[in-house]
């Protein structure tokens, strides 16, 4: 089950160019078992086009599940592989396209533009919704912003923050249908409590 919690994606401006991931490919990564069922889930074409850049840039494990993130030169994906006894399963929580060229971070630090929130769990076998899930959370930060903290009631997930394009992309544990409380952090060392209708509000 997936489902999507918000979104204030704007249209892309027409003719405006995307930026390249500035994501670090990770080749220790490429062989881990996880990350060889994950890459089945990502679509073919952004696997498979001649010249794209493709491959893994983070591994979240938590108990018996992982999560990957991948990075192309147009799209980041996450991605949920669970061991499921003889026959492991891998599904796509959330695929995000990088912002374009000509994309503006000169709004405030305490918000995210295009502020998406996934979560992604199995139903019970009663189809009651589960007790948790995996929960992906994307975003663009504004300029001078160089890092995150995403939390849950469950977990917490912090990285850095793209100095070009801005990306923020965090995948957790979470309680379903929790409200995930963000802050971001600025070059200065000032920590930003981020402000909107999706996530928690500052404690």
């Amino acid at each position: 089950m997936s489902i999507r919690i918000s979104s204030n994606t704007p249209d892309d401006e027409p003719g405006s160019a995307l930026l390249p991931v500035r994501d670090r490919i990770d080749e220790d990564l490429r062989t881990h078992p996880a990350v060889r069922l994950a890459v089945e889930a990502v679509p073919l074409m952004h696997r498979t086009t001649a010249g794209e850049r493709f491959g893994p840039v983070r591994l979240i494990q938590r108990d018996s599940d992982v999560a990957v993130v991948f990075a192309a030169d147009t799209t980041r994906w996450a991605v949920l592989v669970q061991p499921g006894g003889d026959s492991p399963k891998a599904s796509v929580i959330i695929g995000v396209p990088n912002p374009r060229a000509n994309f503006g971070r000169s709004f405030r630090a305490s918000y995210l533009e295009r502020l998406n929130v996934h979560q992604s769990g199995d139903p019970s076998v009663a189809k009651e919704q589960p007790e948790a899930g995996w929960m992906a959370l994307t975003g663009i930060a504004a300029e001078g912003v160089s890092q995150f903290e995403v939390r849950s009631s469950l977990d917490t997930d912090t990285g850095g923050v793209g100095a070009d394009d801005g990306v923020v992309f965090a995948v957790l544990r979470a309680r379903w249908r929790e409200k995930l409380q963000v802050a971001v952090t600025l070059a200065s060392g000032e920590t930003v409590p981020i402000n909107h209708p999706s996530v928690r509000p500052p404690s």
